[in-house]
């Protein structure tokens, strides 16, 4: 190891000039490659923020059964169906019931057109104050009289209805008359969530004219007031930021499995609807990826030829420089075998320092 130090320091402008070309080649590639990784995940993060709701989530929607034990049953089977994700990617699920039947027979001002009958949606959605922000009032008080509910501040808005108001229904099932009083409104505290797919019209998009809400119950009234035959839908979202390039593929293979089990595993049977878009979604993120990791190749390989280049042209120098050493050693005695070894001690002390502090540099 002497001798490797010895010959080190004599040709130590040209093994200096060699370990300058390792360090900032090897510095550019580490370099370079954690930009491209960075970039696209940003791009990942932004195409998943630009996508519309349904290529972001899964709808399950079908009959909430007879009663709220049957509903029970079949919420518990669809939750079931996600319990390891959608191809081992974590997921959200959230339900909503709706009751239906109640027509809207109060002055609804410029809301109602001509002597078509319009629909107030009923219904619970899953944990909606933590998805919404109250704009007038409280959320509803289970067990008052009557009937509390709070309203879509821009649905409030459209039927002429303020905190306060008692809005007169009409249950067609049963032919009798009720009402409900508006205890809140309240907005969206992000109206591009999918979670609003649980209320159609709520987030981005309009309504329909016919029917109108959600007028959102209290859980515990809800089962009161519907003990009967209801629907319901579960919002699925599975967290796709997190999800590797390589897993997309398992995770489009596995909302198609399962869209095409959930009507017999659920007991939803033919009253079962899946609807999603998320394919669309998984194939651009693959598309994004493939584009990012190919426009990495071309300036990756320049840099690696250039610096090729560079270390040949330093190595040529050392080898001219060490010709009459290489002579002198072999003339007495030194096999081949002796001089390799010599060769890449030599290179191990120009390569080691360029591995390892390239990185960090980068």
């Amino acid at each position: 190891m002497k001798l490797v130090w010895r010959r080190a320091v004599e040709a130590r402008g040209l093994l200096l000039a060699a370990a300058i070309a390792a360090l900032v080649a090897v510095a550019l590639v580490t370099g370079l490659s954690d930009y491209n990784r960075r970039a696209v995940d940003a791009g990942q993060r932004a195409l998943l923020a630009a996508a519309p709701a349904e290529e972001r989530s899964l709808l399950v929607s079908g009959s909430g059964g007879r009663d709220a034990e049957e509903y029970a049953d079949r919420d518990r089977a669809v939750r079931a169906q996600f319990t390891d994700g959608l191809g081992g990617v974590p997921v959200t699920v959230a339900a909503a019931r709706y009751g239906t039947g109640r027509e809207l027979t109060g002055d609804l001002g410029a809301a109602r057109v001509g002597d078509d009958p319009m629909f107030a949606t009923l219904g619970t959605l899953a944990d909606l104050p933590a998805h919404a922000e109250l704009t007038s009032g409280t959320w509803p008080a289970p067990g008052s009289t009557p009937l509390q509910v709070t309203l879509p501040e821009k649905v409030a808005g459209l039927l002429g209805l303020r905190t306060g108001d008692r809005v007169p229904l009409f249950d067609r099932s049963s032919e009798r008359a009720g009402e409900v009083r508006i205890a809140g409104t309240w907005r969206p505290r992000d109206p591009a969530e999918a979670y609003w797919r649980l209320a159609p019209g709520v987030g981005e998009g309009d309504g329909g004219d016919a029917s109108h809400g959600p007028f959102a119950l209290d859980p515990a009234d809800f089962a009161r007031t519907f003990p009967g035959s209801s629907s319901a839908s579960w919002l699925v979202e599975p967290n796709l930021g997190t999800v590797e390039p390589s897993r997309l593929a398992s995770v489009k293979g596995a909302v198609a499995a399962i869209s095409e089990k959930i009507p017999e595993a659920t007991g939803l049977g033919s009253s079962a609807q899946s609807v999603t878009s998320m394919d669309r979604l998984i194939d651009r993120l693959g598309r994004a990826d493939l584009v990012g990791r190919s426009a990495l190749l071309t300036p990756l390989l320049l840099i690696v030829v250039l610096g090729g280049y560079a270390l040949v042209l330093v190595a040529a120098l050392l080898n001219e420089d060490r010709r009459p050493q290489t002579a002198l050693l072999r003339a007495r005695g030194a096999a081949r075998g002796q001089l390799a070894g010599l060769a890449v001690r030599e290179a191990t002390l120009v390569v080691a320092p360029a591995v390892l502090l390239a990185p960090p540099l980068a």
